[in-house]
């Protein structure tokens, strides 16, 4: 079993997101990132593979009313 706490999801309307003033504050993080790449077209790396150990993400200034209901 993982300690990992579950992720509540939540779909927003558009006017909600219409009204939020100043646009949304968005911040994260990652750890033990690995990327793999290729020589792809023209000389341009293409991604082939890769790992993340754990990924952060927070997006604030959105109302999103009570929880729960």
């Amino acid at each position: 079993m993982s300690n990992t706490p579950g992720i509540e999801t939540r779909e927003i309307a558009d006017d909600d997101l219409d009204n939020v003033a100043g646009g949304l504050s968005v911040s994260g993080s990652l750890d033990g990132l690995t990327a793999k790449f290729a020589p792809g077209p023209n000389g341009v790396p293409v991604l082939t593979g890769g790992s993340i150990k754990s990924v952060s993400l927070s997006v604030q200034d959105i109302p999103l009313g009570p929880i729960g209901g």
